[in-house]
């Protein structure tokens, strides 16, 4: 199918749709009170309703609804020709029908099923049908599947069957066994119950013999407690007295050390006092000493100052000598260089003149 035609199917669903959705509006209250919605749906629809209204009054109380289709189709030209009527139709707040409100479902969604199918190319149609056929081919392989797990869900359930059966067994003889094991236990706790209560009773006896010993051994201490603290009363009073005693004592010791101190306090602040003076003394004798050390520290600088004076003369002295001997060196030698080379030029003068004379003879002859 080419995009015109599908275009067409769509153009006829969905005036097919708008139609159901304008009638879906046009309930029984709303065609009851076709006379007085004239000021809200317009005036022709108004008028529409109300003839509609009488056609289904005059067919009562038996009529097909085919017989309607006239008057019901005069209706849905009004209704689609009047301007504004979706928004007049909504402000009713009538509770449309739910049988309307399906069939209004319904044919959008067939609308959108059919529009989706013919937007699909025949590539797609095939992929789909090969998706379909996969999908088949998987659930038929999941059915296989499904029943051989079953059968091995069989096999280990009656194997488990066998597993629980051993297991209870085992649990039955254990059960006879802890059975046994509680009845020995409880021979044994009372046989236990008895010796302790045989121990119990030779240790009351045992304990009763032994308190009764020392109750006596207590008695006795008492008496004997009583016996030192009436002498412990004496022992306190003459400790009382050699304390009073040695208190006196001791004050008398500590009169004859104050009168001592104090005679050591006299003493010691008289030799305080010639200390004091002995340290003056030292001060002006140390001011003195420090005077004749600094008048002999000047004497000595100036001492030092012309026993340098004189070295430095002296030294002056030996350093002009020794370059004035240098210089008589030098002259000497320089003189006895100058003597030198005079004697050697001389020598060299008087041969080349013999040398000179010979080649003249020479050449005479």
């Amino acid at each position: 199918m080419n995009t015109l035609e599908a275009q067409r199917v769509l153009a006829v669903l969905d005036d097919a749709v708008d139609s159901l959705r304008l009638v879906s509006f046009i309930t029984s209250e709303v065609v009851a009170a076709a006379d007085q919605l004239g000021g809200v749906l317009g005036q022709d629809v108004a008028d529409s309703l109300q003839q509609h209204a009488a056609e289904l009054v005059d067919l009562q109380p038996d009529f097909q609804p085919h017989q309607l289709l006239p008057t019901s189709s005069s209706l849905l030209r009004v209704l689609k020709k009047s301007p504004g009527i979706d928004e007049a139709l909504t402000s009713l707040q009538c509770d449309r029908s739910s049988g309307m409100m399906q069939l209004l479902t319904y044919f959008e969604q067939h609308r959108a099923q059919l529009q989706q199918r013919l937007a699909r190319s025949v590539e797609e149609d095939a992929t789909e049908r090969d998706t379909f056929a996969a999908l088949a081919e998987r659930r038929e392989r999941a059915a296989a599947e499904k029943l051989q797990l079953e059968h091995k869900l069989k096999l280990q359930r009656l194997e488990m069957a066998k597993q629980m059966g051993a297991l209870q067994a085992a649990h039955d003889a254990a059960t006879a066994e802890l059975q046994e094991l509680r009845r020995s236990a409880a021979a044994g706790q009372a046989a236990t119950y008895g010796e302790a209560a045989a121990v119990k009773a030779a240790d009351e006896a045992a304990y009763a013999a032994e308190h009764a010993e020392l109750a006596k051994q207590l008695e006795a201490m008492h008496l004997e407690l009583v016996a030192l603290r009436s002498g412990n009363r004496e022992a306190a009073a003459a400790a009382r007295k050699a304390r009073k005693r040695a208190q006196q004592d001791c004050e008398a010791a500590i009169g004859e050390f104050d009168a001592e101190m104090y005679a050591r306090h006299r003493e010691h602040e008289h030799a305080a006092t010639a200390y004091n003076e002995l340290q003056e003394q030292i001060k002006t004798q140390t001011a003195e000493a420090d005077a004749l050390r600094a008048e002999r520290l000047a004497h000595e600088e100036a001492l030092r100052s012309a026993a340098e004076a004189k070295k430095r003369a002296e030294l002056r002295r030996l350093r002009l000598e020794a370059a004035a001997y240098a210089i008589q060196n030098a002259w000497k030698v320089w003189r006895k260089k100058k003597a030198a080379e005079a004697k050697k030029a001389a020598g060299k003068g008087k041969g080349g003149k013999g040398a000179a004379g010979k080649a003249a003879g020479k050449g005479k002859k």
